[in-house]
């Protein structure tokens, strides 16, 4: 197995976790998210999230420069671009964790299943790459 292909495993798996417990555990898992969001600081869980996310960039990019397979920039790309997203977060987290609070009470209990769709859309994106590309 190649790092690219291992990488793209680990996150459908992580996005499958994170539908399982938005579908089976809804309520209190956006009452969970909303709490880690409104704290005026970055919660442990919030900073392993980012270490996650700038760990797999780093396994992506070495992957690229010393493990390269076809199509392997797309990944890094996509990890990239999330990553970029993701020092936002961290280095605005008073304007971001106010965004995803009034995020989540906007959408209420009966539309935030939209966001494990999407989520679960992710995952099997990434999914595929793993089976299918890499």
């Amino acid at each position: 197995m190649n790092l690219f292909k291992f990488i793209c495993y680990i996150l459908s798996f992580t996005a499958f976790i994170k539908v399982f417990f938005g579908v089976f555990f809804h309520e209190k898992f956006y009452v969970w998210a909303r709490h880690q969001y409104a704290k005026p600081y970055r919660s442990w869980t919030v900073n392993a999230l980012l270490f996650y996310a700038f760990l797999l960039l780093a396994l992506s990019w070495v992957g690229l420069f010393f493990y390269y397979v076809k199509y392997g920039w797309l990944l890094t790309a996509i990890l990239t671009l999330a990553s970029v997203k993701s020092m936002g977060i961290f280095l605005n987290w008073e304007k971001t964790s106010g965004k995803f609070v009034r995020f989540i009470d906007q959408l209420g209990k009966k539309k935030l299943w939209l966001v494990d769709l999407v989520v679960l859309i992710i995952g099997l994106f990434f999914l595929w790459l793993g089976l299918f590309i890499y």
